[in-house]
This record gives C-alpha cells, sequence and structure tokens, in this order.
C-alpha cells in the first residue's frame, strides 16, 4: 500500500490499485465508506471477487434499484414481461438505448476488465465497464468502471474507480415506465374515442385502470340527475369480488365519493379508516384514489391496503379523467345534435306538408279568379270597353301566384344535400340564363370551373340570383360568374348600383326587398341553397360598385367537369 501515492487516498470515489494479474494491491477509503468493504482486507485478493457481472445481480435485493415502490399487488413497477419483483431483466440489462451516449461500447464481464488492465488499456466512464459490487451488506450495487494504466517498477498497474449507478438507473427505469404509461394512455385515448354511448365509455375507462395502470379494483359511478345521486355502473372484477354491492352515494349521506364529485376536486385517502367522511365502517376498502368525471359523476380506485398509491398514480389519474370527461362531453352534445337535427327535419317535413296544402288549397280559387278574368276581359275587348282597371286585379293575381311558388320553393329547401356531382357553373349558368326573364340583359361566364353541388338546388340559387339582378337593376344589367381568387368558391355580381351596406345583412331574410312587386323570398332560398351544401354566402360591393354575392366553403374542381 505505501508503494502507491497518497493522492489516491484522496480520491472521493471508490478506488482500487490493481496489477496486470487482476490482483488488487490497494483501495480508497471511499471505498469502504461508499460499498462497506475494507480496503485492506481487500488487498491481494484478485479483482473478480470485488466486481460481479452484472447478469448475477438480484435487482429485487437493492432498495434503491425498485422504481416504482408501494401500491397493491406490485401496481406501481411490474407490468408486461416483468420477472416479479418490478424488473424487466431485458430491459434492465441493454446499455446500448438512444440517449446514453458511449454505452454502446461498454462491456459487461469482469474479464474484459481484467484483460484491459493487463493491456495497459485506458478505459474512461464512457466507454468503460458496466459491472457490479457485492456491498458489505451482501447487496448488490450496479457500476459503472473505468480503467487508468500506469507502470511502476515496469510493472502495469491500473487506477480502477467505480461509479455506483443504482440511481441512474433507477431514473432511466422511471422515465421509461412513464414513457410507456403515455404511450398506453394516448393508444387508450384513441379507443376512447370511438365510443359512442356513456356506458361503453365507462367501460372502456375502467378497462384502462385495471389493465395498463395495474389497479384491479376500480369502478365509477355516473350522476342521475332525477335522483341527484351518483349511481354506480361500471367496475372491475375485484372490486366485485372486493366490496360487494356497490352503494349509490347522496348528498344527505357522508361519502369521500360524493364530496369529490360536489368540489370537483380530485382526493387521495392514503387509509380511509383515518377519514371521518367515509361511507362504512367496515369497508375493505383501505386506500382510495377519486377523481372527478366533471358533472357526469367520478372514477374511485381502491386497494385493500394503505398507502397504496403515489403522486404518480394520482396525476396519470386525474390526466384520464379528464379525458373520460371530454368524451362524456362529446357523446352528450353528439345527442343533443342528433336530437336537434331530428328536431328540424321534422320541422321541415311539417313546414313542407303545410306548404303544400296551403300551396293547393289557394291555387284552386286563384285558378279560378285567374279564369274568370281571362273571360270577362275577352267580353269587354268584343264590346270595345276599356278594361284596364282589370290590369291592377291581374297583376294581384301574379304577386299571389308568385308568392305561392316562392313559399313552396323556401319550404323544401331546408333538406340537406345527400349526393353531389361536378357541376359545371359555366354550362348551368348558361342554361339558367335562358329560363329566367333577362330580356336585354347580358351575362359573362368568366370560369370552367366546377362545383360539388346538387343541380337542382344550385339551379334555382342561380336562377334568383339572375333574376333578382334584372328586377332591380333593369333589363340591361349585365350579370358575371366566375371563380374566387383564394379557390375557395366562386360569384355572381352585377353591375348595377348596390345595396346600401347598412342593409346588406338584411337581403337573406324571409320578406325583404325593395322592389313594391317583388316577395322578398328569392335571396332567402339563395341563402337555404348554400347553408344545405354547406357553404356561406355574403353580399358585397362588386369592382363596378354593384352587388357581388360570394359563396365560400365551395368544393372546386378546375379540371373536367364531365359527368352532367
Amino acid at each position: 500500500m505505501n508503494r502507491f501515492p497518497g493522492a489516491i487516498d484522496a480520491t472521493p470515489d471508490p478506488t482500487l490499485v490493481v496489477d496486470g494479474d487482476g490482483v488488487v494491491h490497494a483501495g480508497t477509503p471511499s471505498v469502504e465508506s461508499v460499498f462497506g468493504l475494507d480496503p485492506a482486507e481487500l488487498a491481494g485478493r484478485p479483482i473478480d471477487e470485488v466486481f460481479e457481472d452484472p447478469t448475477e445481480l438480484d435487482w429485487g435485493n437493492a432498495p434503491s434499484m425498485a422504481p416504482f415502490e408501494g401500491g397493491e399487488n406490485g401496481e406501481n413497477g411490474g407490468g408486461e414481461g416483468d420477472d416479479g419483483e418490478g424488473r424487466d431483466d431485458e430491459e434492465v440489462d441493454r446499455t446500448d438505448e438512444p440517449g446514453n451516449a458511449g454505452e454502446s461500447e461498454l462491456r459487461h464481464d469482469v474479464a474484459a476488465l481484467i484483460e484491459t488492465t493487463r493491456a495497459g488499456e485506458a478505459r474512461s466512464l464512457a466507454d468503460g465497464f458496466e459491472l457490479a459490487v457485492r456491498r458489505g451488506d451482501d447487496v448488490l450495487v450496479p457500476v459503472r468502471v473505468s480503467v487508468g494504466p500506469f507502470e511502476l517498477d515496469g510493472e502495469p498497474y491500473a487506477v480502477v474507480t467505480a461509479i455506483d449507478v443504482s440511481n441512474e438507473r433507477t431514473r432511466r427505469l422511471a422515465l421509461q415506465r412513464r414513457t410507456e404509461t403515455l404511450e398506453s394512455l394516448h393508444e387508450a385515448t384513441r379507443e376512447l374515442l370511438k365510443t359512442t354511448d356513456k356506458r361503453a365509455a365507462a367501460e372502456a375507462a375502467v378497462s384502462y385502470v385495471e389493465d395498463v395502470l395495474g389497479h384491479p379494483i376500480a369502478g365509477i359511478w355516473l350522476h342521475d340527475e332525477d335522483g341527484d345521486a351518483l349511481e354506480p355502473v361500471v367496475w372491475t372484477d375485484s372490486a366485485d369480488a372486493v366490496v360487494g354491492d356497490h352503494p349509490t352515494f347522496a348528498a344527505d349521506e357522508p361519502s369521500i365519493t360524493w364530496d369529490v364529485f360536489e368540489s370537483g376536486e380530485p382526493t387521495y385517502v392514503a387509509d380511509v379508516r383515518d377519514d371521518p367522511d367515509r361511507y362504512s365502517d367496515g369497508a375493505a376498502i383501505r386506500s382510495e384514489l377519486v377523481v372527478p368525471l366533471g358533472r357526469y359523476g367520478v372514477l374511485n380506485v381502491g386497494a385493500t391496503t394503505a398507502e397504496a398509491f403515489d403522486d404518480s398514480d394520482l396525476a396519470i389519474a386525474r390526466i384520464w379523467a379528464a379525458t373520460v370527461t371530454m368524451v362524456l362531453v362529446r357523446i352528450e352534445r353528439e345527442r343533443q345534435l342528433k336530437r336537434r337535427e331530428a328536431e328540424v327535419s321534422r320541422e321541415r317535413d311539417r313546414l313542407e306538408e303545410f306548404a303544400s296544402l296551403v300551396s293547393h288549397d289557394l291555387r284552386s280559387p286563384l285558378n279560378v279568379a285567374a279564369g274568370n278574368l281571362e273571360i270577362v276581359t275577352d267580353r269587354l275587348a268584343e264590346e270595345s270597353i276599356d278594361a284596364a282597371e282589370l290590369g291592377a286585379v291581374k297583376r294581384s293575381l301574379d304577386r299571389m301566384d308568385a308568392l305561392i311558388e316562392d313559399l313552396l320553393a323556401l319550404a323544401r329547401q331546408g333538406a340537406g344535400i345527400d349526393e353531389t356531382e361536378p357541376v359545371a357553373l359555366s354550362d348551368l349558368a348558361a342554361e339558367c340564363w335562358t329560363t329566367v326573364d333577362t330580356e336585354s340583359a347580358t351575362l359573362s361566364v368568366e370560369t370552367e370551373t366546377a362545383v360539388a353541388a346538387d343541380r337542382s338546388r344550385l339551379r334555382q340559387a342561380l336562377e334568383n340570383l339572375f333574376g333578382n339582378a334584372v328586377e332591380h337593376v333593369g333589363p340591361d344589367v349585365a350579370v358575371a360568374i366566375g371563380a374566387l381568387d383564394g379557390g375557395d368558391g366562386f360569384y355572381v355580381a352585377d353591375d348595377g348600383p348596390g345595396i346600401d351596406p347598412d342593409r346588406r345583412d338584411e337581403v337573406f331574410e324571409a320578406g325583404m326587398t325593395t322592389d313594391p312587386e317583388g316577395t322578398g323570398f328569392g335571396l332567402k332560398i339563395v341563402a337555404e341553397v348554400a347553408e344545405a351544401h354547406g357553404w356561406t354566402v355574403a353580399l358585397v360591393e362588386s369592382e363596378g360598385g354593384g352587388a357581388r354575392f360570394e359563396f365560400r366553403g365551395v368544393d372546386l374542381d378546375p379540371g373536367d367537369a364531365s359527368g352532367e
């Protein structure tokens, strides 16, 4: 021992001096302080009696190596592939994982350490050895070993330093476990999002708690609004075996579960017997983790031992509860939306039926009146009697007919679009132009784009826009139709005086018109057609100051528009 520099004693890390044959000659005081081994007793012993191969490491006997202690039935450690003591050999012994610089060069056998010492090779901690030291209390501790060669009297020696890496491995395993938990949480969330009713969501949620988090006693209570109580709806088989009949919780009886539901704050009770708000004095549950599911209920996780959960359990439970709550919200909103859609559909059907009946009942006397008016007009003409006064009657009858037609069309516009087809705007616009009394007006088609639409419904919208332009601008109006610059729709514009900006939001309301002869339903029908397609329509000012109707959210196809 006296042959070696005294400076070695000052080394803070456990250090041994070893010769080329692998025999220990000296050790620093830190060997004893860290590993409980007497340096004097180590002198003269072969190095393979100090270090052992890591494959022999009994992790279960090293408390510092158990990354997730506590919990019932090993619920915080272990998992699929475990050896039953919170250790996955394949995971623990692998040292070439990403993020561990230089570990791919590490050696894991004592023979390699002896060979390196004999050869006078240097090995840093980054490219050294991962071995184990048996402490004075007979517990194996994982260490990382470096080798620093030197010569003395022409003989090869080495300074061998061992660093306790049990904490490092614990952190690595803990990180790995958390990563695996979060990955499983992500996958479970994807599966949970596929559920379509509350009970199915509750079953999936409880299954995750048992199968992935490893907590076999779990259940979900959902709030019954009529009885203002929490009713048990889903629980694990273990919960059924331990608890038996699951109680209903209400405000008039003390219980941890109701308190959590009412406060909205998750609660961990390390020992239920110490909580005055416990539901029953004779309950088999000792530890309880209760997290709220918003206004829908609570998730309850239990254990038959005290202090069975830790902060990690609470964190994951809160995340999972928030996910379950989000899914319950979505399910409820989808149901509300379906009910609303069904109600709207029934209202539309009733409206269309009413409009059809009214149309039929009004048209009969209207046709009689129009027929008699024609007879009277012809007779007066035969007798050369001026019948100018009857013109007002004819105009009134024509207006009534237009109102009936528009009301019937409007009542039928609310139905959604089931199927669409590629419709060439240029062809449809030309077709609509011939069916509208456009007199000397002109149409300019500035696009070859096709739109995905219901051809019949889109035709109604274009015909109303063309007719609206002629009625409000005049017989010489110039109308243009083209694609929007953004590529998400099309426009119909005219060169008229436009519409007052203060009134643009009103034009799509039923009955709104500036023409005494108009019905006020034309643009309402246009808006209904756009809504049925899932589009938006807005009235803006055209480049020439006229009215420009822009349709957005339209599926455009600039290619071949065949298929009409």
